[in-house]
Formats: C-alpha cells, sequence, structure tokens
C-alpha cells in the first residue's frame, strides 16, 4: 500500500513527541527564510542531484503508479521544481501520451531532460511567474521543490491559475512530523555518510509542515485540499483541486 492513513492529532500524540514537534517548527521558522526559499545553484544543485536526491529511491515510480486515476487522459502535466529531472522522466514512462513541461529557475539543472524524445520542454522560470497560459495544463505536480518557493501563496496560486478547470496539483513535500523508521530510510539512501546524518534534523525537521502548505494553498484559490501520507519516504502529498 503506497499511502498510509493519517496519524493522531498532534494534541494526541505522547508529551515528547509534541516537544519534539515543537523544535521542528522553531527551526523551521529560523532557517526557512534563510537556507531553503532559494533553488539549489553551484555546488548545492550537484550535490542535490548526485548525492541527496538518490535517497528518495523509488518514489517517482510509486507516485506515478498513485497518479494513475487523476493523470488519465491528461495530455499536458506541469512539473514544477523539475531539477534533475527525475519526476519528468518517470511520468513519461508512465504516461506515453503526456508531454511534461518542467518548470526550474535554477540554471545549473537547465540541460536536465525529463526523456530523449521530444516529450518534454525545460522552461527557466520561477514558481511566483509561470511563463505559461490560463488553463493550459491538465495537471501539476510537484516533488520536493515547494519549500523553496519564496512567496508558496503567489506560487500555488500560479498554479491555479495555468491548471484547467477539473484539473489537479498534486504537492509532494517532505514531512517533519514523519516516523523516525521512514526518515531513516531515506537517510539509508543518500549517497553519503554525513549528508545523511544531517538529514533528519537538519532537512526533513526544518520543512514546511502540511498545515502551513494547506493554508497556502487554500489561501491562493483552491477549495479542496486533501493529504496522503507515504509508507516509505517521509513525505505528505496534498491533492488540489
Amino acid at each position: 500500500m503506497l499511502w498510509s492513513p493519517r496519524r493522531e492529532p498532534y494534541h494526541r500524540r505522547p508529551v515528547r513527541a509534541q516537544l519534539t514537534y515543537g523544535v521542528a517548527v522553531r527551526w523551521a521558522s529560523w532557517l526557512d527564510p534563510w537556507l531553503y526559499r532559494r533553488p539549489f545553484t553551484g555546488r548545492s544543485a550537484h550535490r542535490y542531484a548526485a548525492l541527496e536526491r538518490p535517497g528518495f529511491g523509488d518514489l517517482d515510480a510509486r507516485l506515478c503508479r498513485a497518479w494513475r486515476a487523476d493523470l488519465a487522459g491528461a495530455r499536458r502535466v506541469l512539473d514544477l521544481g523539475a531539477g534533475p529531472g527525475t519526476v519528468g522522466r518517470s511520468l513519461c514512462k508512465c504516461f506515453p501520451e503526456v508531454q511534461v513541461i518542467e518548470i526550474e529557475p535554477s540554471p545549473d539543472y537547465a540541460r536536465a531532460t525529463g526523456a530523449s524524445d521530444g516529450r518534454t520542454m525545460r522552461l527557466r522560470a520561477r514558481a511566483e511567474a509561470l511563463p505559461l497560459a490560463a488553463s493550459s495544463v491538465d495537471a501539476a505536480v510537484s516533488v520536493s521543490a515547494i519549500r523553496h518557493v519564496a512567496d508558496r501563496v503567489r506560487a500555488l496560486a500560479e498554479l491555479r491559475r495555468v491548471v484547467r478547470p477539473g484539473g489537479v496539483a498534486l504537492v509532494v513535500e517532505l514531512d517533519p512530523e514523519a516516523p523516525a523508521a521512514r526518515v531513516a530510510a531515506h537517510a539509508r539512501g543518500v549517497r553519503s555518510w554525513v549528508l545523511g546524518a544531517m538529514f533528519g534534523p537538519l532537512v526533513v525537521a526544518t520543512a514546511p509542515p502540511a498545515a502551513l502548505i494547506a493554508a497556502a494553498a487554500r489561501a491562493a484559490g483552491w477549495r479542496d485540499v486533501t493529504r496522503r501520507d507515504d509508507d516509505v519516504q517521509p513525505v505528505y502529498e496534498l491533492r488540489l483541486a
């Protein structure tokens, strides 16, 4: 089973878990504006593609399988924050009729492509100013990218503008409330023991909580926001409609 039910509400968790969550939120509020609300460039871009991104394992393929119902019949799918192109490649493999439009602000990923058969178009642009017409895509996906956006409400409003009526946006982000076992599963896949050790306290713990992104999505005009959690990786998915 790819997705598990939501865990206990915060106020019902043990005191230790509440304290851990509180510390994570404080870390996030302090580090977020300084470290994370910007694209990967230079050494960080290379490090992420070569060492950190492999920690997600087969997540891209599993997400695509879970997205079959939402992307059935889609012809144009936007990948926001495409990075090294791993999500685009999985989309093209899983959905042979789909054209993937990759949006990526980092110049270091300008040459990355999702497929070699012309089905992928990569545009260098910011999430807050998408160079696409209104209602021009059938759906949008974003995997571990929304945390790097400076103005999340504006970016989510842009997704709502370019996704056609009846379409969806599927936002996947690291979960600061994820169980330790799922954090460890990702850390073991990181190709550096130093980065793997830092993954939990400096990356997951400082990620934007689902409630925060859900609130931003509603502020951006999305009416239906639902959450699913991954069984393997420390991520949640918000389905926006």
